[in-house]
């Protein structure tokens, strides 16, 4: 049975997002989406001042055509909004009516003394800028509050002789009022912005972490512009999906990415649950290493628990998609260099003689098998049984390679 309460709190939430997403476009990125959103709260908020203008000047005549008349242009001005999707025409036009209202709204309650005064609220005129246009933008606007206060203060004698004297409680009211209402306004803009960055940050800070490793990505953020280490004892791992490089040429394109995703995402979960560190994807191989970037003494007993566990893997996706394939895994033992390369798309890799190994014991290995070399094999001592061979491998010569007992 459905609960009312939680029916009701996700219809209204849902109707909410709508109302401040009028402008949302799906190619909008997460810092294009809180600025329109955040002008379009900024637009709801100022319909709500403006009507309380009437109620401030103690019901001066012309308090409710400029009260009315604000609300108006702030309708209009969404209505705009959502069928131009303009956010700067929207946020000049909504911060250039603050410094028309404020002033005059201020002269109508007495001025900077009186009843409705507009320093607190002439502020959301800079307040909504930085928030919808960004820092830069917002500087003149700032300064144009600057000015507008400097405008108030010279026209506040005339105000004053203008307004009615309001009674003591009134004018008590009136000030706190003022003093509540704006910094409230600002407080749930900050709010909803900060809540929306952290939510944007994280995000980012999830995508950057699987991109690249979690230690990495903390250096990345601290500032440091180029990483490089050398690990002494790493074993990398190769592995290779046997015959599905002529499969995929006669395979829907989307059966092939969700093949590949499938499988591939398995081996993710399998390399983090026995800490190895995935470097990356080339076509149908997939790339991890133990020990780098954080060290462990066990990385060629982890390394092949993890190759023996994709092949496990392997046999769950190949009876779901039906698929005769099979993984071939080299694995090698020793040192490497690491570090990240590129600028726009971060690349955590590795270099050395042990990568290049790694990849030859997986190029002369055994489909459904895993080849290791005489370095990881010395390593893993009488962890496993292993078929001696001898093998012919491109660039090295004759090697003594080690296939892991089934």
């Amino acid at each position: 049975m459905v609960d009312p309460a939680s029916w009701w709190s996700s219809r209204v939430g849902a109707l909410l997002v709508r109302m401040i997403g009028i402008a949302d476009e799906p190619p909008d990125d997460d810092d294009t989406r809180v600025r329109k959103r955040v002008g379009v709260l900024a637009g709801y908020l100022t319909i709500a001042a403006a009507l309380t203008l009437p109620v401030q000047a103690m019901g001066v005549p012309l308090s409710f055509v400029l009260g009315a008349g604000l609300a108006t242009f702030s309708v209009v001005n969404l209505v705009v909004l959502a069928r131009s999707r303009d956010l700067d025409r929207y946020v000049y036009a909504l911060i250039a009516a603050g410094l028309v209202f404020v002033p005059v709204a201020t002269f109508l309650g007495g001025g900077i003394l009186g009843h409705t005064t507009g320093l607190v609220w002439g502020f959301l005129v800079p307040g909504y800028a930085i928030m919808a246009l960004g820092p830069q933008r917002a500087t003149p606007w700032f300064v144009a509050y600057l000015g507008m206060v400097a405008l108030m203060v010279l026209i506040d004698p005339i105000a004053r002789d203008y307004a009615e004297e309001a009674p003591y409680a009134y004018r008590l009211f009136a000030q706190v009022q003022n003093a509540i209402l704006p910094l409230a306004i600002v407080f749930v803009l900050l709010r909803y912005t900060d809540v929306r960055r952290r939510a944007a940050e994280a995000r980012v800070d999830e995508l950057l972490t699987n991109a690249i490793p979690a230690s990495i990505a903390s250096r990345l953020k601290r500032g440091e512009r180029r990483i490089a280490e050398s690990y002494p004892a790493t074993t990398v791992v190769f592995a290779d999906l046997v015959g599905f490089t002529p499969w995929a040429q006669h395979a829907p394109p989307d059966r092939v990415v969700a093949v590949l995703d499938d499988l591939f995402s398995r081996f993710d979960e399998l390399a983090a649950s026995h800490g190895l560190e995935k470097i990356k994807t080339i076509g149908d191989a997939y790339m991890a290493v133990a020990g780098a970037p954080e060290p462990r003494p066990d990385h060629a007993p982890a390394a092949v628990a993890f190759a023996r566990a994709m092949d496990e893997a392997l046999k769950v996706v190949r009876a779901r998609h039906g698929l005769e394939l099979r993984v071939r895994v080299g694995i090698a033992s020793g040192p490497v260099v690491a570090g990240v390369i590129g600028q726009r798309r971060l690349l955590f890799d590795l270099w050395g003689d042990t990568v290049n190994l790694a990849s030859r014991m997986e190029s002369s290995g055994v489909p459904g098998r895993i080849q290791v070399s005489a370095s990881t094999r010395e390593l893993l001592g009488d962890t496993y049984r292993f078929d001696r061979r001898e093998v012919e491998v491109k660039g090295l010569g004759l090697l003594t390679t080690y296939l892991v007992e089934e």
